[in-house]
């Protein structure tokens, strides 16, 4: 017995090492391409890193997948019969002096006959010159020759050919290791972006999508040790921003919008500190003037009161309270002895302006006092959403529809550095178990279908 479980062990062991090195070699040799002297912008998919995540996913939770969705990301695109070679990293990239939204690539033809199908039935491309084809639309255009194949996707239209020429021939690229994009190749995240300013990544896994992104700060300068209020975790949504704007984004002697919550008002009112809190939904009694005749058939005015279901908001800011309550009373907006904002400046809910301290409180709650606290943190921004919170206070159908399958989505902010911000958030799924991009192919599948028309099927089930 002994014997048998030290043999089944090094079996294990051996497949163990030789899956792990097969995708080592993989990787390996993926890094090693070459891309244009020009590349100012570069996306990296990482195929080889989804196909072992969704694997994983699949024997931690069999259950989430029927069907053809048993089968990973490399066997789905394998299974489209392109006759292409999928490597374990696929490249693409803008060009300077290029429209940005022009975007190249280049794979390798495993089979020429099956591209060759691929190309003309399911892409239906048309031939415009010797191996080089377009959509009818001249969106996406293909070089190629026995063993690669060069691809441009414009939305501008622009000629693109020469370019793919250059790509097909090698000429004036440089090997991405020796590039300024040297770290993309060493990074095992999903998908991958950098440029000059940006170096963002993405992860699906299940139940949730990792975002970060570290970026050139042109907007905000963050309080040196940053502070916000202590806002209920309960929320239904929440935000808080500590930093002051840069003085480059404030129009000078601009005219004040008549709304306080226009862009430039705000500019001009904001210190250093804005909250917003939605809590739950509360009950708000409005007046409704109407009209009707008495005995004397005179028409008479007549006040009905009514209740009506509002979100609980407030807003905190850091402001001059007396600046802005004249300016609010200057417009007629400002009932500033019960403090009642007009409707026409607020014309949703009955809101109420309460300033002291510098700080101005605007909210749907009457009652409702300044708190003043503050606690320390990392972060000089904050938002998170309730999807499902959202969905039942609003009576909207659209967010009911595109964000049903989502639960929360939090977004973090802080300072790296002078003039560099790492941002990282999460969007979270209700269904935990199978993995963000299936679950996000599946909602999304009938758009992929009609776009593209290749032979995608996800059945997978709405899960828990």
């Amino acid at each position: 017995m002994v014997k048998f479980l030290k043999i089944t062990a090094a079996i294990v062991l051996l497949l163990f090492v030789f899956y792990f090195g097969f995708f080592k070699y993989r990787q390996i040799q993926a890094n090693k391409i070459f891309i244009p002297v020009t590349t100012q912008t570069l996306f990296k998919i990482n195929v080889d890193e989804l196909y072992k995540t969704i694997a994983i996913s699949y024997l931690k939770h069999p259950s989430q997948y029927a069907g053809a969705d048993k089968k990973g990301i490399r066997e789905k695109i394998a299974g489209l019969n392109t006759g292409l070679k999928i490597p374990a990293n696929i490249y693409i990239y803008t060009l300077k002096g290029k429209a940005k939204n022009t975007f190249y690539t280049c794979l390798e033809i495993a089979d020429s006959l099956a591209f060759n199908r691929f190309m003309l039935k399911k892409l239906a491309l048309l031939k415009k010159d010797a191996h080089f084809f377009q959509s009818a639309d001249s969106t996406l255009c293909l070089l190629f020759n026995k063993t690669t194949v060069s691809m441009g996707f414009t939305m501008t239209k622009e000629p693109v050919k020469n370019i793919l020429k250059e790509i097909q021939d090698q000429k004036n690229m440089v090997k991405i290791s020796d590039s300024k994009f040297a770290q993309m190749a060493s990074l095992t995240d999903h998908f991958s972006f950098q440029n000059a300013e940006n170096l963002s990544k993405i992860n699906f896994i299940d139940g949730k999508i990792d975002f970060s992104s570290e970026f050139e700060n042109k907007w905000i300068e963050p309080a040196a040790e940053p502070k916000h209020r202590m806002l209920n975790p309960e929320s239904t949504l929440s935000m808080w921003l500590n930093g002051k704007i840069k003085p480059d984004l404030i129009k000078k002697n601009n005219p004040i919008s008549p709304s306080l919550l226009s862009k430039d008002s705000f500019f001009r009112f904001y210190k250093d500190y804005v909250d917003f809190e939605w809590t739950k939904t509360i009950t708000q009694v409005d007046t409704i003037v109407g009209y009707e005749y008495n005995d004397n058939f005179e028409q008479v005015e007549k006040k009905i009161l009514q209740n009506r279901k509002i979100p609980s908001i407030t807003i905190n800011l850091n402001a001059d309270d007396k600046a802005v309550s004249n300016y609010l009373y200057s417009l007629g907006a400002l009932d500033q002895s019960t403090g009642k904002i007009s409707s026409s400046m607020i014309p949703l809910y009955q809101a109420y302006f309460k300033g002291s301290d510098g700080n101005v409180l605007l909210t749907t709650v009457k009652d409702a006092k300044p708190d003043l606290k503050r606690i320390s943190s990392a972060d000089f921004f904050y938002f998170k959403v309730d999807f499902k919170k959202l969905i039942k206070q609003t009576s909207i159908p659209f967010i009911a529809d595109k964000l049903g399958s989502f639960s929360q989505l939090e977004i973090k902010a802080k300072s790296t550095r002078k003039d560099q911000i790492k941002l990282e958030s999460e969007l979270l799924f209700l269904n935990k178990d199978a993995n963000a991009l299936i679950q996000l192919l599946k909602m999304f599948k009938n758009g992929f279908k009609s776009s593209l028309d290749f032979n995608l099927s996800f059945d997978i089930p709405a899960g828990k």
